[in-house]
């Protein structure tokens, strides 16, 4: 009897303390099911519609938020009640002091949007008759594979054509709509993707919002939105339906600017394909005369100076002179100039760079022993009387050699650094 006294009030307790924790923030789960056994390429089309065009989702209304905090509320209930059903099993007092204790308070809050994960369910005919007979088992079968939403596919014959129609399923809302329903006549289900995105971009996005995709998009184009910058993630980007003004641009292209009007659950598609501008030339020059041009792997000329246009970066320019070491150039910004000196073909030769890092190592394995030779014989100097003379020339010997050393040192590390610097690899 005190037990069962003892669960109530802690369900009560839980009740009264719930709105102290935090809605834990979870991705939007949505499960994709077949009423059918032979549909697992239109599941696929279906998963990638999503994926492609549908995923964010965007909070609702407070049924959202409510049904998370109920899950997490029976999540919260469940663990401490196997905890004290353990404790009870165990016959521990420690255990059952520490299962009755509450969760600390966390207090936090739920984005505006979430990502949203799709995920395939095999097809059991079991449940495909359950699902399909008795809406009400949806709210169930979606609890037991943790997932927030369904989307049901059912597909028939339409006389010699498939008739597809998708169903979204809310737990939250505990409702079913139909929400896609095509025939397929001279088409495949791929060619229906995008249509299945905008479907699953209603219910994902909710009915203010529409999906701006830059075709062709790279990150050496800028963007402006309206004056404000934007840097759309995958090329694609979720906006309030409305009037825009979008700017093109960048530092290789013309700039261009468009108006569009972004319509509500629309996917909308931009070019981003700019034209090259003008830039003017590169003038290159060689300081060693004559030496051999090439640009972009193909042979220009042999000459002192070269000029190629700007609007051809970015670009590879390599400079090859008999009896020096090629220089190679990788140009992605426009320039005016570009002077190429070359180094001769001795200076890139390993051996010699081997050469002068041991000398160099050499000469810091000798200045740090003369080091603390100095130290040595200036801490055995203030262990006997001062008066002593006997640490004396061995001090002043030592620290000429260290300064002389540290000097050769420096000496030695600038012409490896010079040699290493030169392209030796």
């Amino acid at each position: 009897m005190r037990t069962r006294v003892f669960l109530l009030a802690l369900v009560g307790v839980l009740l009264v303390c719930l709105p102290l924790f935090a809605v834990e923030e979870k991705p939007f789960s949505l499960g994709i099911f077949s009423f059918q056994d032979d549909s697992s390429s239109l599941l696929q089309v279906v998963e990638d519609a999503g994926t492609t065009y549908a995923n964010q989702f965007i909070v609702p209304s407070e049924a959202y938020n409510n049904y998370l905090i109920e899950r997490q509320r029976k999540e919260i209930e469940r663990s401490m009640l196997q905890g004290i059903s353990s404790a009870y099993a165990s016959k521990s007092a420690k255990d059952l002091e520490k299962a009755r204790e509450m969760p600390p308070q966390i207090r936090g809050t739920l984005s505006d949007r979430l990502p949203v994960t799709y995920r395939q369910i095999p097809y059991q005919k079991g449940f495909a008759k359950l699902l399909a007979s008795y809406p009400d088992a949806r709210s169930w079968f979606a609890s037991q594979e943790k997932l927030d939403a369904l989307v049901l596919i059912n597909t028939t014959k339409l006389a010699s054509n498939d008739r597809i129609r998708l169903y979204w399923y809310e737990i939250f809302s505990d409702t079913t709509t139909l929400i896609f329903d095509r025939v397929l006549v001279n088409r495949t289900t791929l060619d229906m993707q995008e249509e299945i995105g905008r479907a699953l971009l209603a219910k994902t996005a909710g009915p203010k919002y529409g999906l701006l995709i830059f075709d062709n998009y790279t990150s050496s184009i800028r963007i402006d939105i309206n004056s404000e910058p934007l840097v759309p993630k995958g090329g694609q980007e979720l906006l309030p339906f409305g009037d825009y003004t979008i700017s093109l641009g960048g530092e290789l292209y013309v700039p261009a600017q468009i108006e569009i009007s972004l319509l509500p659950n629309t996917i909308a598609h931009v070019s981003s394909t700019l034209e090259r501008a003008e830039l003017g030339d590169i003038l290159l020059s060689s300081t060693l005369g004559k030496v051999q041009w090439f640009v972009d792997g193909s042979f220009r000329d042999t000459s002192v100076d070269l000029s190629i246009s700007s609007s051809m970066v970015p670009l590879v320019i390599v400079a090859q002179k008999e009896g020096f070491a090629s220089k190679t150039l990788q140009v992605y910004k426009p320039v005016q100039e570009i002077s190429v000196s070359l180094q001769p073909q001795w200076m890139t030769s390993s051996a010699l760079l081997q050469e002068e890092q041991k000398g160099f190592y050499k000469s810091l394995r000798n200045t740090m022993l003369i080091f603390g030779l100095y130290v040595a014989s200036a801490t055995l100097s203030q262990t006997f009387e001062e008066a002593n003379p006997l640490w004396q020339p061995l001090q002043v010997a030592t620290s000429g050699f260290a300064l002389v050393s540290t000097l050769h040192t420096i000496m030695n590390l600038a012409s490896y650094a010079a040699l290493a610097s030169s392209g030796v690899r």
